[in-house]
């Protein structure tokens, strides 16, 4: 039987990357935010790539959760989420006895400046804080924590750090792709993923935290509050 990762990130998190590091592996599927186009027709949000996603992807309830079981090939299926694409879907629809759980958490003083270039007035749904939180009391033990700050700081550490806790073998695969997208991109790719798309693989560096803007002070303070809860919870590498 087919074991499944779920990543739960925020945006602007490094979350792309870490599904190209799984990408690498030999014994590892990944699935691109499967659940994207169920998200944007139960909130109704806007998104650069709306009208697209509800094109290309299921966004029904049962379709979006068909998209989620292994194929009989599968040896480990690597499902990248979005935390808040939990909206509107049952835990026990996401979870399973042969689920592992990851979550991928950013300072928030990193998070709003870059996610404001894209989405100009950000929510408390939009960024996720919350829904990492719910997943990490949700899964217990089976939910490893990571940090953006560490994951970049660190990236051989933190992915070995990373494999263990999900029992899994270290393979140096994962520090390095080739320039440009992987096939499993979801059709947004062209409005968020230039970065990744012009790199070859982790290299070590310090995330710069932004000055929030003072009309964020507020969802700056509510995400903090989250943020800390799940920093206490990180693997140490």
């Amino acid at each position: 039987m087919a074991r499944t990762i779920a990543l739960w990130a925020g945006p602007r998190n490094g979350s792309t990357a870490l599904m190209y590091s799984f990408a690498q592996r030999p014994d590892t599927r990944v699935l691109d935010e499967p659940l994207f186009a169920h998200f944007l027709k139960h909130t109704g949000v806007a998104r650069p790539s709306r009208d697209e996603v509800l094109n290309a992807m299921p966004s029904s309830n049962p379709d979006a959760l068909a998209t989620l079981v292994p194929a009989p090939s599968d040896e480990v299926l690597f499902l990248k989420h979005m935390a808040n694409h939990l909206e509107g879907m049952d835990w026990e629809d996401l979870d399973g006895p042969k689920h592992r759980h990851v979550i991928l958490t950013r300072h928030p003083d990193g998070v709003l400046p870059s996610y404001r270039a894209h989405i100009d007035h950000p929510t408390l749904l939009d960024l996720g804080y919350v829904h990492q939180h719910r997943i990490l009391k949700l899964a217990g033990e089976r939910a490893a924590v990571i940090t953006a700050e560490s994951l970049f700081a660190n990236p051989t550490g933190t992915l070995r750090a990373l494999c263990d806790a999900l029992d899994l073998p270290w393979q140096t695969e994962m520090l390095k792709w080739q320039k440009g997208g992987i096939l499993e991109d979801g059709v947004w790719a062209k409005y968020w993923y230039d970065g990744v798309h012009n790199s070859t693989g982790w290299e070590a560096r310090t995330l710069q935290q932004g000055n929030t803007p003072p009309d964020l002070s507020e969802l700056r303070d509510q995400c903090l509050e989250h943020y800390l809860a799940l920093e206490q919870h990180a693997l140490k590498t």
